[in-house]
């Protein structure tokens, strides 16, 4: 995270932190000291030597980039190294912890702080201090200080009030020093102070005394983030004797109701004043009235930086409340204490127990121990802020666009309160003129003017180069028109061919598929007259096998004719040998002779004709497997020709689609070229139009009025005696 606001004099109290910085100075418009920002930038810086740290940015900026410094991660580191630390608290204690404020001693003692110590004590002892100052020297006035925002501005801007300052020290310095002084046993000890305010740290530094300031805020954003719940701690009272109405300290008015406990009729002699931009106003002009006479009218001016008092300090989480809420239990408190000091018994309406009280002051107050000095750190601001003559003023207005007395806003919107103020932090390098309203306006003016001019001569020159350009779109829109209208008759001749296309297509498709109609019936066929050819050839195999064997039994039939008539041939040699009784057998034998030569004959016969009928058959079986095989041919053709008829007929069939979707294509071409015919005359119409309205525009902007000068104008602004440290140059 980057952080700056680091000064080489006085210690930083507050820082930016850059990234969430937005340059809107809103922090320069609260800031009573305003020389202190750098708004130069693209975020605003502070100048830690000029800063004040009233805090008022941090509650001003919306962003998150204005955050207090005080010592709380260094107090926690302390105890957590088990350092020796006392703590001294401030009565706006009861306003920041209202219940529990006593319980956090008790918290904090467990951390590791040895004793705790009212700064309210401290309080009563700084009232003795101013009542003896008031009595030994009698001043005009005495400015109260407990406020160090205050001194720091005193010291830095208003050194001649540091005589009225009261020569004491704050309460809180009371109270280390009666520490250091009266209780031996804590002399050595570190001091940790519990402050509402960041800008305490610059009161150690100054008096080199106190070790840690470490604010209300951080001390509850450490509780919270721990889960501490201080109720359920024990309450803890201070080390240090009670205080009585000083406790209201810390609330506007407080010094002034503990005086009146001492000085009756001290609201008279008081000046209360409290708050932005009351008291700086206050303190700015004080000396100017001491010297004509006018001031001093009272004798103590009880003031704050913060308009609720301490009890809202920038280091509480009160900024914002209502001054009841947060004084509600400061005021309870005030008459618990006033009651603790009040006589018992029969001496109870004697009021307050003044001997008791003023005894214990006395026991812890010496003279010369609370004694409090200051520094005059004018030459810082004087060093880094120089007075800008009359000429330098008018020289920064003139560089703003401010020359005459309407020119001079005085609107607040840099952040600053007048149009000097903006001046003389740009004649410092503080800020910059692109910060200014009014010049913002100007510029935004002459750049509107100057942009008018520009558009002028662009007009016109676009006008005339448009004309020509139009002049020839013309042209070419009428050319576009007339060619239109021939694509449009194209596209008409086109559809009418594709549409007589598509048609024929069609009728091949049709005529294609009652030719795959009738192949399919032929290869129907084909295997049909191929089952009949298997069969035939299977017919054939059988009769020529048959055939074989009618041939064997005519061989075997002309064996048996052959051996019968050898038989016969020996039975009629038998017969003869038998003489006349074989007649009978030989008649016998001479038939069975004929008959077997009879046979043979047939035999022979059959066995020719059998040959004969093999011979066919097997020439038959031969050709009925050529033509089986011519068949198988036609089978297998009329299956390649379906296939191929097919691929044509889906050839057709993407064909016929695509000729279909040409044809819709065509015909929505038709449709846009008639749009395009229709709006090319609109086209060239409205060209017409234009040419005219084109000339009309260069003869305006050839009329068009120029920007007025500033210049011109009277009564230019005079530049007021300005100081760079009074009201209007640099605060408040």
């Amino acid at each position: 995270m980057a952080i700056q606001g680091q000064g080489a004099g006085l210690r930083p109290v507050v820082r930016v932190i850059e990234e969430n910085c937005v340059n809107c100075h809103r922090c320069i418009a609260v800031c009573p000291v305003k020389m202190a920002n750098d708004g130069s930038g693209d975020h605003v810086r502070i100048n830690g030597d000029l800063c004040i740290g009233c805090g008022e940015c941090i509650d001003a900026c919306t962003h998150g980039a204005r955050e207090g410094i005080d010592d709380a991660e260094a107090f926690f580191g302390a105890l957590a190294r088990r350092e020796k630390i006392v703590a001294i608290v401030a009565p706006a204690v009861v306003s920041s912890f209202p219940d529990d404020y006593l319980r956090l001693n008790s918290f904090l003692a467990q951390m590791g702080v040895s004793a705790f110590f009212d700064v309210s004590f401290g309080a009563e002892l700084t009232v003795k201090s101013y009542l003896e100052y008031k009595k030994e020297h009698n001043p005009k006035t005495i400015i109260a200080q407990p406020c160090p925002t205050l001194v720091t501005f005193i010291e830095l801007y208003r050194p001649e009030l540091i005589p009225y300052l009261a020569p004491a020290d704050s309460p809180m310095l009371h109270t280390i020093k009666m520490i250091r002084e009266y209780y031996p046993l804590y002399s050595s000890y570190k001091v940790a102070v519990l402050s509402p305010c960041f800008s305490k740290r610059r009161e150690f530094d100054e008096t080199g005394i106190g070790d840690y300031n470490v604010t209300f805020r951080s001390l509850s954003d450490y509780i919270r983030k721990k889960g501490v719940v201080l109720s359920e701690y024990p309450e803890k009272e201070y080390d240090n004797p009670p205080a009585e109405r000083a406790v209201l300290f810390s609330t506007p008015g407080g010094l002034m109701r503990t005086i009146e406990r001492s000085v009756a009729g001290a609201s008279e002699i008081t000046r209360k004043i409290e708050g932005h931009p009351q008291v700086f106003h206050f303190l700015a002009h004080m000396s100017e009235a001491i010297k004509t006479g006018a001031a001093p009218l009272h004798q103590v001016v009880d003031c704050l930086n913060c308009e609720l008092g301490c009890n809202g300090g920038p280091g509480t989480n009160n900024r914002g409340k209502h001054a009841d809420v947060i004084e509600q239990p400061i005021e309870q408190r005030n008459r618990d204490m006033q009651k603790q000091y009040r006589p018992k018994g029969v001496f109870k309406f004697l009021g307050s127990n003044r001997k008791k009280l003023d005894a214990l002051i006395n026991q812890y107050w010496k003279k010369g121990l609370y004694d409090r000095s200051y520094v005059d750190r004018s030459s810082v601001f004087r060093t880094a802020i120089k007075r800008p003559s009359d000429a330098d003023i008018q020289s920064c207005f003139a560089s703003m666009h401010k020359k005459t007395k309407a020119d001079i806003l005085n609107c607040g919107a840099c952040g600053y309160n007048s149009c000097e103020q903006m001046a003389v932090a740009i004649y410092n390098g503080l800020n910059r003129v692109e910060n200014c309203r009014h010049y913002m306006a100007v510029e935004v003016a002459n750049l509107h003017e100057e942009h008018k001019r520009e558009v002028s001569q662009a007009i016109q020159t676009v006008a005339a180069e448009t004309a020509v350009r139009l002049q020839t779109n013309m042209q070419d829109i009428t050319t576009l028109a007339n060619g239109t209208t021939d694509m449009a008759s194209c596209v008409t001749q086109s559809s009418a061919s594709i549409e007589e296309m598509v048609a024929n297509i069609q009728s091949i498709n049709q005529t294609l598929q009652k030719n795959a109609e009738t192949v399919i019936r032929l290869e129907q066929v084909s295997t049909e007259g191929q089952g009949r050819i298997n069969e035939i050839v299977t017919i054939v195999t059988d009769i020529s096998e048959q055939s074989e064997s009618l041939a064997e039994a005519s061989s075997i039939i002309k064996q048996i004719a052959s051996r019968t008539n050898l038989l016969a041939m020996n039975a009629a040699i038998e017969a003869a040998h038998a003489g006349t009784v074989g007649q009978g057998f030989a008649v016998v034998a001479d038939e069975i002779r004929k008959l077997a030569e009879n046979a043979g004959s047939q035999a022979s016969s059959i066995s020719k004709a059998l040959k004969s009928i093999k011979e066919l058959i097997d020439n038959t079986a031969s050709k009925t497997q050529e033509a089986q095989g011519k068949f198988d041919q036609i089978v297998d053709l009329t299956q390649a020709v379906r296939n191929e008829e097919q691929v044509i007929k889906d050839s057709i069939t993407e064909q016929s689609v695509g000729g279909r979707q040409v044809l819709e294509a065509l015909t929505r071409m038709n449709d846009l070229t008639a749009q395009v015919r229709d709006e090319t005359g609109s086209l060239l119409q409205s060209s017409k139009f234009i040419m005219d309205d084109i000339s009309r525009l260069s003869e305006m902007s050839s009329t068009e009025t120029t920007v007025v000068d500033q210049a011109e104008f009277e009564e230019p602004y005079e530049v007021q005696e300005t100081d760079p440290d009074d009201e209007a140059g640099e605060i408040a």
